[in-house]
């Protein structure tokens, strides 16, 4: 088995890393760290990413670096089973620049960095984010992705924010019969190759009122939001298309950053009742 390989397939293995203190090996007492566990576990996954990069010019230099990480690891967060050791075991002296296959080794990182990123939490989601994302796009450029699955993975992790801010200077309006409904806190989601939009409204009383639909991205048309368009006032309400009136949307704009179009006619509840919304209008920026 390549050393690189095996090397990263090992750092797979240790997903959940407690911060107790465990028995370190006598070879790195005299390390010194005050480094949180959190901390050392993100600085070994971007020193196993740097690592993918060696080539007989840095091999030593990042191989050193990785091994300074794992024993530093060693030292803030324990080593209960062994699993780190053996990674610094299968480093060696740094002195042996074995062969190895690109893509397996950008493979296994990309395993190990999704794992990391599974735990994360509110205080490293972006740091871990960032690097799993870093993990897929060296993967597509060392085995290719000939299906669009790893593009489809990065697109949804969008730009690693852990909860996707209101966008400004975005809105989305209409009138239920006479009364104006404005939806001003608007929340944009890029899911694979959609665009995920809610509204919500931050008008006294109406902290309920909502508003949904997906929308391919760069497409632009006719209804194309229909089948996933709902507003909740009262109750939740969807396209009516009974033949008079019916419900009719128009996406005029969806570019990067930008998506405009207009909205109207009958929505209809669970129960039967219809709403007629008109002057529709969609502008959200993100």
């Amino acid at each position: 088995m390549k050393k690189l390989f095996a090397l990263l397939t090992f750092l797979i293995l240790f997903t959940a890393i407690t911060c107790e203190n465990e028995p370190i090996d006598d070879g790195i007492e005299t390390i010194e760290t005050n480094m949180s566990c959190e901390q050392a576990v993100l600085n070994t996954a971007e020193a196993a990413l740097a690592f993918l990069e060696i080539d007989e010019g840095n091999y030593q230099q990042l191989c050193i670096a990785y091994k300074e990480a794992l024993e530093a690891q060693i030292l803030a967060c324990g080593d209960p089973d062994g699993s780190i050791q053996q990674g610094i075991d299968a480093l060696g002296d740094c002195t042996d620049p074995s062969t190895f296959t690109d893509c397996e080794a950008a493979e296994n990182a990309a395993n190990l960095a999704e794992i990391n990123f599974s735990n994360a939490n509110d205080d490293n989601y972006e740091t871990l984010c960032v690097i799993y994302r870093s993990a897929l796009e060296e993967q597509i450029f060392e085995c290719g992705d000939e299906d669009g699955s790893l593009q489809a993975m990065i697109d949804e992790l969008g730009d690693c924010s852990n909860d996707p801010d209101p966008v400004s200077d975005s809105e989305i309006r209409f009138s239920a019969g006479t009364a104006p409904i404005v939806f001003d806190i608007i929340t944009v989601v890029e899911a694979g190759n959609f665009l995920e939009v809610t509204g919500e409204s931050s008008a006294n009383g109406a902290s309920s009122y909502r508003i949904y639909f997906e929308v391919e991205q760069n497409a632009t048309g006719v209804d194309i939001i229909n089948s996933t368009f709902e507003v909740t006032l009262t109750s939740t309400f969807f396209p009516n298309t009974d033949g008079f009136d019916d419900f009719t949307s128009n996406i005029t704009t969806n570019e990067a950053g930008e998506l405009l179009g207009t909205f109207g006619g009958i929505v209809t509840n669970a129960d039967g009742g219809d709403l007629s919304l008109t002057s529709g209008v969609i502008e959200v920026y993100y």
